[in-house]
């Protein structure tokens, strides 16, 4: 099963179901939970695409300790084709162009919703032979990031000298 209309019973369950994933994330790492927005998809450049995905690769840097949780996608654009997540050499394909008929325009992924952390590319590719540079859907899901930064981790600190401190003399007691 890929996509289920919002209307259909099993999409309100998997949205409860990632929301309760998201909310787990965010007790665990003292974070906020809040719906994805473009400042977390496109960082400085939130402002140029808004609510829309660029075509060709994206690349998402997400902060230390930041979980990005996808249950489904809003789909606008009927000649968006698809759209590949690849993390860790891991690919999640997700074919979107069926949401664009739906009257919600919203699709909800049935299995388990998508985690990602640290780096993510988002692939985005339209059947359209029009010269344009994005595309009018957008990943639905919840970012979580931590209230505080992780704190940095240092490496120990090694005594000077290599060894425990010596007695004047050199001598035993």
């Amino acid at each position: 099963m890929w996509f289920l209309p919002l209307s259909r019973n099993e999409a309100v369950e998997a949205i409860k179901k990632a929301y309760a994933v998201a909310q787990e994330y965010a007790r665990k790492i003292g974070g906020r939970l809040e719906v994805i927005q473009p400042r977390h998809i496109y960082g400085e450049a939130a402002d140029k695409f808004g609510y829309s995905l660029q075509l060709g690769r994206i690349t998402v840097n997400l902060p230390p300790a930041a979980v990005l949780v996808v249950w489904g996608f809003y789909n606008a654009d009927e000649y968006l084709d698809f759209v590949r997540f690849i993390q860790d050499g891991r690919v999640y394909e997700w074919f979107v162009e069926p949401i664009a008929y739906y009257p919600e325009r919203v699709g909800v992924w049935a299995e388990e919703p998508l985690v990602f952390r640290n780096v993510l590319y988002i692939d985005v590719h339209t059947t359209s032979g029009e010269e344009r540079d994005r595309t009018y859907g957008w990943p639905l899901g919840y970012y979580i990031s931590p209230l505080q930064p992780p704190p940095e981790v240092k490496p120990p600190r090694r005594p000077r000298g290599g060894g425990p401190p010596r007695r004047e003399g050199g001598g035993r007691s």
